[in-house]
């Protein structure tokens, strides 16, 4: 598969100038806004997401591994009123997961007018939840699928291979944590992220002035 990741450049899509913190643009205020809300990303590279992601087709969205909610915040802010975003998130899971069903409540504040928000505490690895996935969507293709759960090599690579599938052609897929954590070695995102990012068209947002933890991944499906 030809990789031309040299002609989609994030730094020449998207110039957030010499100090990002100075930029007072709403995509910045809702990176703020959904750090207050507990999302565990960098200012920076939430920031940046967020500028890739308003021109991206947004009808179907799905984040495997919500926590606290913040990172959901953002999508729903980001999708059109129309959208369906759809919440997968393990109780007692590993890696942080696993929201009390009273957390819903709020996560449902979180959605625009229109748009339809299904909560699934579920187990992302079982084949029946991806059915009810499917189920939800109306068996349409999913435009932005988020993985931020199962963070050990094997989590993150079965998540990969059960749902890539159902993303739709020219849809994105988005990893958390690619950067090494040299504290944390059960995190392995990064092993499988440099397996596979060649064979899609790709990018990295990276803080420059942290690369020890975070950084997203995102691959464009072809």
């Amino acid at each position: 598969m030809e990789n031309n990741n040299a002609e989609f450049s994030m730094t020449t899509e998207i110039d957030l100038g010499e100090d990002v913190y100075l930029d007072d643009s709403p995509e910045l205020r809702l990176a703020k806004e959904a750090m207050n809300r507990g999302a565990m990303q960098k200012l920076y590279e939430l920031h940046k997401l967020i500028k890739f992601l308003k021109d991206r087709p947004m009808k179907n969205v799905v984040e495997i591994g919500t926590a606290a909610g913040g990172t959901f915040y953002v999508l729903c802010q980001c999708a059109p009123n129309d959208a369906k975003i759809v919440s997968i998130d393990l109780p007692g899971g590993a890696f942080g997961g696993g929201y009390e069903l009273e957390d819903t409540r709020l996560f449902r504040r979180y959605g625009k007018l229109g748009q339809k928000l299904f909560f699934m505490r579920e187990d992302s690895h079982d084949e029946n939840t991806k059915t009810v996935l499917m189920s939800h969507l109306d068996d349409k293709p999913i435009d932005v699928l988020f993985i931020d759960g199962d963070h050990s090599y094997e989590g993150v690579k079965k998540d990969f291979e059960l749902y890539e599938p159902v993303v739709a052609k020219g849809g994105i897929i988005i990893f958390h944590d690619i950067c090494k954590h040299a504290t944390a070695p059960e995190c392995q995102v990064d092993r499988f992220w440099n397996e596979i990012k060649d064979k899609y068209e790709h990018k990295e947002i990276i803080d420059p002035d942290d690369d020890e933890w975070g950084g997203m991944g995102i691959l464009i499906k072809n």
